[in-house]
């Protein structure tokens, strides 16, 4: 493949030397061309400002800036620039002190022209090596941008989001916008399409939503669409006066794009996440739009489903008590698995009075059951398991004939709703307990080790931690402490020959005969009695 001539530059003060390696090396058959020999520094830094030379072969011992302080010129501003410097006999370390600098090699005086050619095509080599790695990084560069985008939006925290800040001025991303939000578009029919069609034809709908999209994105300040095989993620960030006029807009365009797909083989819900101030947080929207689509589930009828209408997390039982549906919400929270039963009896009685046809009963139940699952995400407890048998009953729907029949399938799911969250309150005492236990053992030579201590440091009421920790583990937080303490004493009776009284300080007793006596009572012996027979 032909390519341009590199370009070289010679540079000494000794114009016979200069012309000498002129002269004395063929450089077409290098593929390269002298394209400018000068006599000094000045004259040379003012070419390289003009012109990119590839290669510079330079004196160092030249008058004003010398040849060291040249290369340092040079490589500040062109790193991919080879410098050959070269060197008189005497002059050896100022060479080797250029390898330091960056320059690419030397040689000595009187010049070997057979050993510059050989360090000139290696210098070719590494050019043409770098120049084909940039080739390469050039075309990854809309996978890298996808990379960062996609790290973006999953890896919230600090230490991976640091790692990175310096890439939107590498890839040429601007990210000083007054708003940001994600859009999610969730294609819910892939498995049919590549089922029916075969998955060639999947992405090749997938890429025409995405490309009728980029289109629709285009007046956003920043706009960018994921694709990610089984959805679209949208990132969008503009700078509009206010973030009501943002989200609007916003709505808008997902409106938009719902429509325009109408025709098309893909069905999507799009989920539009939080509006965020600043891009380093466009993960919350990110994830903020996911559970947005997670309401499709019980509000099939919608495409559209907003963030913002959720209601933020901040469970209180006093929400539960306004009307009907918050009673069994209440009851759940309580475990009162007798009060379940009579209010879904009450219920069930009660929906044909209310609802005359069988898909309003329907809805209604999809607004029961999105409080149930509700209660859960708020108190962030797994709902996998309920979800899997919300899904089974969704799935059998048609197959019910009477409305009491739904009787027994509510039922379950409460009271399995009941059983998350008493294993979630166990799991919570147990960590809670494990916590305290963890603490007196590092902090057992306190001797003001306390329960108001410890109630400090798991952030609860000493009254309220003595009783869960009592119920939670059998015994009593003093005793463990005792336990502890006791414990430590007999390794330090078996394995040291320090005194009593040290013994007593080391494990957080004031007083030598308290500790003794304390000793006596839980072992059996006191504590001279017990390191005699050790």
């Amino acid at each position: 493949m032909n390519t341009k001539p590199k370009k070289v530059m010679i540079i000494d003060d000794n114009h016979l030397s200069a012309e000498g390696i002129n002269k004395n090396i063929s450089w077409s058959s290098l593929n390269l061309e002298v394209y400018s020999i000068e006599y000094d520094a000045l004259s040379a830094l003012e070419v390289i400002d003009q012109q990119k030379i590839d290669i510079v072969i330079s004196d160092i011992q030249m008058p004003g800036i010398n040849g060291l302080e040249l290369s340092k010129k040079i490589l500040e501003n062109s790193s991919t620039t080879k410098i050959i410097l070269v060197s008189a006999y005497d002059k050896f370390e100022y060479a080797k002190e250029g390898l330091r600098l960056g320059v690419f090699d030397y040689i000595e005086k009187p010049i070997n022209y057979t050993y510059l050619i050989e360090i000139i095509q290696n210098a070719i080599t590494q050019i043409d090596v770098v120049d084909y790695q940039n080739i390469l990084l050039e075309k990854s560069r809309p996978a890298i941008i996808s990379n960062f985008f996609s790290t973006l939006i999953n890896y919230p925290f600090d230490e991976d989001l640091y790692s990175l800040t310096n890439y939107p001025d590498y890839l040429g991303i601007r990210v000083n916008y007054n708003f940001y939000t994600v859009i999610v578009i969730s294609i819910e029919n892939f498995s049919s399409i590549k089922d029916q069609y075969g998955i060639h034809k999947y992405h090749l709908e997938l890429l025409q939503l995405q490309e009728n999209i980029n289109k629709m994105v285009q007046s956003y300040d920043l706009h960018y669409v994921l694709n990610d095989l089984h959805q679209l993620v949208c990132i969008l960030g503009h700078n509009n006066h206010s973030k009501k006029d943002f989200h609007k807009s916003i709505h808008h365009l997902t409106h938009s794009i719902s429509v325009s797909n109408d025709n098309s083989l893909i069905e999507v819900n799009l989920g539009i996440g939080t509006v965020t101030k600043n891009i380093w947080d466009i993960h919350i929207s990110y994830k903020s739009s996911c559970r947005a689509l997670d309401h499709r589930f019980f509000y099939p009828q919608k495409k559209i489903f907003d963030a913002q209408d959720s209601v933020e997390k901040n469970f209180s039982i006093h929400l539960f008590s306004e009307n009907k549906e918050n009673q069994l919400i209440q009851f759940i929270c309580k475990k009162d698995y007798n009060a379940i039963t009579l209010w879904l009896h009450e219920f069930i009685d009660e929906l044909p009075i209310y609802y005359h046809t069988k898909n309003l009963v329907f809805n209604r139940i999809y607004s029961l059951l999105g409080r149930i699952l509700k209660l859960l995400y708020e108190m962030d407890i797994d709902s996998s398991l309920i979800e899997k048998e919300i899904v089974s009953m969704y799935s059998s729907l048609d197959t019910i004939t009477h409305i009491n029949e739904l009787f027994e399938v509510l039922n379950n799911i409460c009271y399995s709703a009941c059983s998350e969250l008493d294993i979630s309150t166990k799991t919570y005492h147990e960590q809670l307990s494990n916590a305290v236990i963890d603490y007196i053992q590092q902090n057992y030579s306190n001797n003001d080790l306390s329960l108001n201590e410890l109630a400090i440091h798991v952030n609860t009421s000493p009254t309220h931690l003595s009783a869960l920790f009592k119920k939670t583990t059998g015994t009593n937080i003093n005793e463990v402490i005792t336990d502890v303490r006791i414990g430590a004493a007999c390794q330090l009776l078996t394995n040291t020959s320090i005194s009593l009284k040290e013994i007593s300080e080391k494990i957080g007793y004031v007083n030598q005969y308290y500790f003794s006596s304390c000793f006596k009572k839980k072992i059996g012996c006191s504590p001279s009695e017990y390191r005699s027979t050790r």
